[in-house]
């Protein structure tokens, strides 16, 4: 394959720019996809493919935008679609196959997959998705290179570890009606940390994409890791870009970025108990998931801990947390932790908690928990 420029590796092969979220609904993982790179023309042709394991027929629209936000009508399995839209219908457990391609110059934007029947409006969970993004470039009729992407997944925090930090580029978008300051850290693979930046501010449906070593001029390292935190859920990709002096040819690779887990210890009471442990979880947009260990429980070291199941929420500042298993060998609980202004950056939070005995429905109590970062 020819070497691309800088350029065009940048704003053909990068995720481009955002539609703001007002747009459209939150998008909710397994029902609804995102692919924040697709490119149509010339030497470039995007292929979607989707499958629905869901038990009825999945029905939604597939809905193209240019990197300005504005609708894209390209061609899609050789037909040319209207505003940048496409009815869809999935029997249950088919798979379909959606080819984007274009006459003339190339052209770049982004897709989403939405059901017709939103959550947001009250519908039933009867229909699921899931898919994935292939990218091919051609010269003339002849395949010269593919990049296969994942559904973009919503982040406060992810953390990419790379090999080579010279072929690393990537790319950002805020799918927020608010403006966001990304963090960026950059790390030696001894966990050192090489150098940090906030970003400028993204307004909303702004993206921007480049290589690591631009944003890290003189930074000297090879191998380590990317930590971007954000106020607000983003989305994005990483590229590689690996070329060989030699032979002149570019070898491409697409990373997703996806939630990096955030760990704790806690200490606390639940009514007259107190209570110590450890606790991990990851936000994928505002959904939160993750791990409980109560470690001791009313002063006594437990031997043998169990680690409970926990889920939750992000919404409007309000982490909201629900932990149920079985902390001692005799007594199944369930923990719901509420804590205001949450904020990764936070290395100390507090919260309120409330538990309940499930083996006899009776209320545990209420207390309070101080959560302290760990990593």
């Amino acid at each position: 394959m020819r070497k691309l420029s800088s350029l065009t590796l940048l704003i053909v092969l990068m995720p481009l720019s955002a539609h703001a979220q007002n747009q459209y609904p939150t998008l909710y993982p397994k029902k609804d996809l995102a692919f924040a790179q697709v490119a149509a023309g010339d030497q470039y042709d995007t292929v979607i493919s989707v499958t629905n394991r869901g038990p009825n027929t999945y029905n939604g629209i597939l809905s193209l935008y240019t990197q300005a936000g504005q609708a894209w009508s390209p061609l899609v399995n050789g037909d040319q679609i209207t505003n940048g839209q496409m009815n869809i219908a999935i029997l249950k457990g088919a798979t379909a196959t959606y080819r984007i391609t274009k006459v003339g110059g190339t052209e770049a934007g982004f897709a989403v997959i939405l059901a017709s029947d939103l959550l947001d409006s009250g519908a039933v969970l009867n229909n699921f998705l899931e898919g994935t993004l292939t990218y091919f470039v051609y010269s003339g009729s002849t395949l010269v290179d593919s990049v296969g992407v994942q559904p973009s997944s919503e982040f406060y925090l992810t953390a990419i570890p790379f090999d080579d930090f010279s072929t690393i580029a990537y790319a950002l978008a805020n799918l927020n009606t608010a403006t966001v300051t990304p963090r960026l850290s950059l790390y030696s693979d001894t966990n050192v940390l090489v150098a940090s930046t906030n970003l400028p501010q993204f307004a909303p449906g702004q993206h921007m994409a480049e290589y690591l070593r631009q944003r890290f001029q003189g930074a000297q390292i090879t191998r380590g890791r990317l930590e971007i935190q954000s106020d607000l859920p983003i989305i994005g990709t990483i590229l590689t870009d690996n070329y060989d002096t030699v032979t002149q040819l570019s070898q491409l690779s697409s990373l997703p970025m996806l939630p990096a887990v955030k760990a704790y210890t806690f200490s606390g009471s639940i009514g007259v108990i107190s209570v110590t442990g450890e606790l991990s979880f990851w936000l994928d947009g505002r959904f939160v998931q993750g791990y409980l260990r109560v470690l001791t429980f009313g002063g006594v070291q437990e031997p043998n801990p169990d680690t409970l199941s926990l889920t939750g929420s992000l919404a409007d500042g309000l982490l909201q947390m629900i932990a149920s298993g079985n902390p001692k060998a005799t007594n199944s609980l369930l923990v719901n932790t509420f804590i205001e202004s949450f904020s990764l950056s936070q290395t100390t939070l507090q919260g309120l908690a409330t538990a309940w005995w499930l083996d006899n429905s009776s209320l545990a109590g209420t207390g309070t928990l101080t959560l302290q970062a760990t990593n």
